[in-house]
């Protein structure tokens, strides 16, 4: 059965490994991650990115922060693949408000944190990845793009942050817009360089053409072909019909198949 979404959804994100490989992001699962968190989920609202603060840090780093724990539910590295951490609560939004959400956005939202010391240029793998991871959540979960927020807009008032560094917001929906406007797992495929040389127009006249003739034959087969200026046909028929047209042969045929049955009845009624 196709994948679907499921804005019914409650509890723990579970369903993050095959929603996001649907979305064509490569996923590792790091052990255990779906036992790991600071409590169970219940509906989640949206999602929050950030940056590390370093462009090498580990997902162990954020499996198990030294102070806080698990501290997002995903991992995001500078090659666009995205490790699984944690399926439980996370403490990774801190303090801060944002219009529309509940006061504790740990408890309501899927936190990612993807490896960048926010000054840094974002490779365009990495970037990518982020806008598909979150929109593949949103997908899933039917939530619109604006419940996906950075952790400056939700914390940069009450604690300074000013990750994710180097994002523009409104220009990464924007982005994320389009991977929930266009579910890869549900667009057609791009066409092959094989496929992309059938469709060519100089190959499908070629076709039309070929298709043209045999319509032609098989009309010269069946009722002969059209006459000329003067009106006197230009076919002289087929060899095996004695240069007549299928119907005009088949008809002759069966003149003579009634002529002969005809006349073995005649034999039969002498005989008597």
């Amino acid at each position: 059965m196709a994948l679907q979404p499921n804005p019914r959804w409650r509890g723990d994100p579970t369903f993050l490994p095959e929603v996001l490989r649907a979305f064509g992001v490569t996923v590792k699962e790091y052990e255990a991650w779906k036992d790991r968190g600071h409590g169970d989920f219940g509906q989640i609202h949206g999602v929050v990115i950030h940056h590390t603060g370093s462009n090498n840090t580990p997902a162990s780093y954020i499996a198990r922060h030294p102070s806080l724990g698990l501290c997002a539910q995903i991992h995001l590295d500078r090659e666009g693949v995205a490790t699984l951490v944690g399926a439980g609560v996370a403490w990774h939004a801190g303090i801060g408000s944002w219009p529309g959400w509940p006061p504790n956005a740990n408890v309501v939202s899927i936190g990612i944190e993807a490896q960048s010391d926010g000054t840094s240029p974002w490779p365009d793998a990495e970037l990518d990845a982020y806008s598909r991871i979150c929109a593949a959540i949103c997908w899933y979960l039917g939530l619109p793009v604006s419940r996906v927020i950075g952790h400056k807009e939700w914390a940069g008032t009450e604690q300074g942050k000013w990750d994710p560094g180097g994002i523009d917001m409104d220009d990464f929906r924007r982005h994320v817009q389009h991977y929930i406007d266009h579910p890869p797992h549900l667009e057609p495929p791009a066409p092959t360089p094989e496929k992309e040389a059938q469709m060519h127009p100089d190959v499908l006249n070629a076709r039309l053409d070929r298709i043209e003739f045999l319509i032609r034959l098989v009309l010269d087969q069946l009722v002969g072909p059209e006459k000329d200026e003067n009106g006197n046909p230009t076919f002289t028929g087929w060899a095996p019909t004695d240069g007549k047209t299928l119907i005009d042969f088949v008809g002759a045929l069966d003149d003579k198949i009634d002529a002969l049955a005809l006349g073995n009845l005649k034999k039969k009624e002498t005989a008597r």
